[in-house]
């Protein structure tokens, strides 16, 4: 046996000779798994011991738990074990309570059914004395069958009203039991397994100890949600980041310090490697060797794929790590729940954006940088305009100092139409006969806001992939204030500031030309 001395804060697991339930204190959640800490105090007795802790969730890593203890000097740890236990207690005491409430309904519903079939059973022995009756009995004073008849009757009036209370009773019974198994399925959870820590200790001296636990455990996560809340008259655009929570690890979270980090453990601290990426000149081989020659290489040279109380920003360094206000109560339900960690108001440029090709809108559009101390992972914001909800669209992860760009909705006081102004066809030269295609549009727009509005309208021009296909700008279009727009090949931009009850009109314009024995030019609508 060996054996490892503790100070303040060396490894432990559990308590002596019983199985005793720590208390979650502190946990840390990643997008995809959970760092749990939880500790007891307990009182050590003298010499040597096996301490158990028991119901650790049984899908925790085992490789990562960890344990310490602060307690008499000169206590020693030896071999930490650890099991699975395959218990009959179910995963969570409201599950173990509904599954002895729906066998007591079970129960219950079988003793009924049975006095509804008992009553049936005296119905028909009812029903064949009647029968008895009326075939006139040569012993039955004629004078007594009014009696007879009556005495039959009332009896099975008896038992028909004693059935019909049963079946009643029966029916309320049924409706509970489906609504203890819709619970029971809500809970989503069968039965769990658990994992039990035991350790040997050696003290000299009895006394109290503060037993700690760590470990990871699945089945836990977060992802960050966001409301994004423009105020048009000031322009001012508040960001509010918040954490949607899910746990199912069989393990409630009571009373909780809950931290919630952007870091992912699961991918590791090793840094791909890079092989050698060979190139070479193909050789003749069989047709089923060629194939398969190219697939492997193929596969070689694919890269691998790869006003609400805000939460406290702990660290912002290499990842984001939020500690939330207060302690938090998160139990194993497998449903969201939501905790703000940081809210940011932002000075927003707002201006008018409209694809009139696409809709005949324009969208009122807000540009601000982001100021935060830590980076924003990517998730979906809900838009609200003047507090009204306007959409929901997905955000992409934000460094600081990025720009942030947001369409909040359709500005109905800007009008937009798009026309067709011309559209023809035809060949020019005379000795390289080229065929040609003229389009045309009219983009009109109109601000009917009491104040100036700046507007962006884009369109696009195609772009060819094959070098005999020429696009240029028709005559008479209006010049583009942009060019690739965000990068993008072929979106043009054209940046106008209205007044108030202005108008604008933008000419559009294109020309396609292509040899004339190029018969069919693909994408064109």
């Amino acid at each position: 046996m060996h054996w490892l001395r503790v100070s303040p804060f060396l490894l432990f697991a559990g308590l002596s000779g019983t199985t005793w339930a720590a208390q979650v204190v502190e946990v840390t959640v990643f997008p995809s798994q959970a760092g749990v800490v939880m500790t007891h105090k307990a009182t050590l007795d003298a010499g040597q011991g096996v301490i158990t802790v028991g119901r650790l969730p049984a899908d925790l890593d085992q490789a990562s738990l960890r344990v310490s203890a602060q307690g008499p000097d000169g206590l020693m740890l030896g071999t930490l074990e650890t099991r699975v236990v395959h218990g009959r207690d179910l995963a969570h005491p409201a599950e173990q309570a509904l599954t002895e409430r729906l066998q007591a309904l079970k129960d219950s519903q079988r003793h009924i059914a049975d006095q509804v079939r008992a009553g049936e059973i005296q119905l028909r022995l009812v029903e064949r004395m009647g029968q008895g009756a009326s075939g006139m009995e040569p012993g039955l004073n004629p004078d007594q069958w009014p009696r007879a008849w009556q005495v039959v009757g009332e009896g099975a009036l008896e038992i028909l009203r004693t059935i019909q209370h049963h079946e009643q009773s029966l029916r309320d019974v049924e409706a509970d039991i489906q609504r203890i198994r819709d619970e029971l399925e809500t809970l989503q959870r069968g039965r769990r397994d658990t994992v039990e820590a035991r350790v040997h200790y050696q003290t000299p001296a009895a006394g109290d100890a503060v037993l700690t636990l760590e470990y990871r455990v699945r089945h836990a996560g977060w992802r960050p949600v966001y409301e994004a809340r423009l105020q048009t008259a000031t322009g001012e655009l508040q960001l509010v980041q918040r954490a949607e929570l899910r746990q199912n690890t069989g393990q409630d979270w009571n009373d909780v310090i809950l931290r919630l980090s952007t870091a992912r453990p699961e991918l590791g601290g090793r840094l791909p490697e890079l092989q050698p990426w060979y190139v070479d000149v193909a050789r003749p081989a069989p047709e089923s060797r060629a194939m398969g020659s190219r697939v492997q290489a193929l596969t070689a040279m694919a890269p691998e794929m790869a006003a609400e109380q805000m939460a406290d920003l702990e660290s912002a360094r290499f990842s984001a790590l939020y500690r939330v206000q207060g302690q938090v109560t998160i139990p194993s339900d497998n449903q969201p729940h939501r905790h703000a960690l940081a809210a940011y108001r932002l000075e927003a440029t707002l201006s008018a954006r409209a694809v009139p090709r696409r809709v005949p809108h324009a969208y009122l559009f807000a540009e601000t940088t982001f100021e935060g101390e830590a980076p924003l992972p990517a998730g979906p914001v809900n838009l609200f305009q003047d507090g009204t909800l306007v959409g929901r669209v997905p955000l992409a992860a934000l460094q600081p100092g990025s720009p942030l760009r947001l369409a909040f909705g359709v500005d109905e006081r800007i009008g937009i139409r798009y026309e067709l102004d011309r559209d023809s066809r035809g060949q020019e030269g005379l000795i390289r006969r080229q065929q040609r295609l003229e389009r045309a549009y009219l983009i009109s727009v109109h601000n009917a806001h009491p104040q100036p509005v700046n507007i962006t309208v884009l369109d696009q021009l195609p772009v060819a992939r094959d070098e005999r296909i020429k696009v240029e700008l028709g005559s008479g279009a209006t010049a583009p204030s942009e060019r690739d727009v965000d990068g993008t090949r072929g979106v043009l931009a054209w940046h106008q500031s209205l007044e108030p009850d202005a108008r604008t009109r933008i000419r559009f314009a294109y020309t396609l030309t292509w040899p004339e024995d190029v018969e069919d030019i693909i994408g064109l609508h």
